[in-house]
């Protein structure tokens, strides 16, 4: 497996990165971090009782947001390129507990037609039981309309200088 670097960390300096997905300066946040794992991209994350729904499940709309993440970051590992969602739909197989601890968050890329995406990610206990899954289509941008005017760093910007040279 190998450690996705977050640009944006130093692209900002902290200023105007406040991603609820990934920013770690975003004090509410859910500050993922990645890896990538041959097709896969895989997040680790401890969930908090401040972001459950019912009592001592974690809410359905964090949930999705884990999985939006996610294919967020698989558009601009595996695509090299940003995108935005286009279509989501989640499915809930059982209620996720908090109790549960540290929840795997995995996702890949099934197909590409023209500027869609499509993608699949899973939210994972730390037994490996499945609880969501979500089935998602991202719009991508051209490489160089995503650098323009969406902020894309470049793919080799996600990895340690020694990572690209190999």
């Amino acid at each position: 497996m190998r450690k996705i670097k977050n640009p944006f960390i130093e692209l900002s300096r902290g200023h105007d990165y406040n991603c609820f997905g990934c920013s770690p300066f975003n004090e509410i946040g859910l500050r993922l971090e990645f890896w990538e794992d041959g097709d896969e991209l895989i997040a680790k994350w401890q969930p908090r009782k401040s972001l459950e729904g019912w009592t001592g499940i974690l809410h359905g709309g964090i949930q999705a947001t884990l999985l939006d993440e996610m294919a967020g970051w698989i558009v601009m590992i595996k695509l090299k390129t940003a995108g935005v969602t286009a279509k989501m739909n989640v499915e809930y197989l059982k209620p996720l507990t908090i109790a549960k601890g540290e929840i795997t968050v995995k996702g890949k890329v099934v197909s590409v037609e023209k500027r869609v995406a499509k993608i699949v990610c899973s939210l994972f206990d730390n037994s490996g039981v499945e609880y969501a899954k979500g089935e998602l289509e991202y719009f991508h941008f051209p490489e160089r309309i995503a650098k323009t005017k969406y902020f894309y760093p470049g793919i080799d910007a996600f990895y340690e200088k020694q990572d690209v040279d190999n």
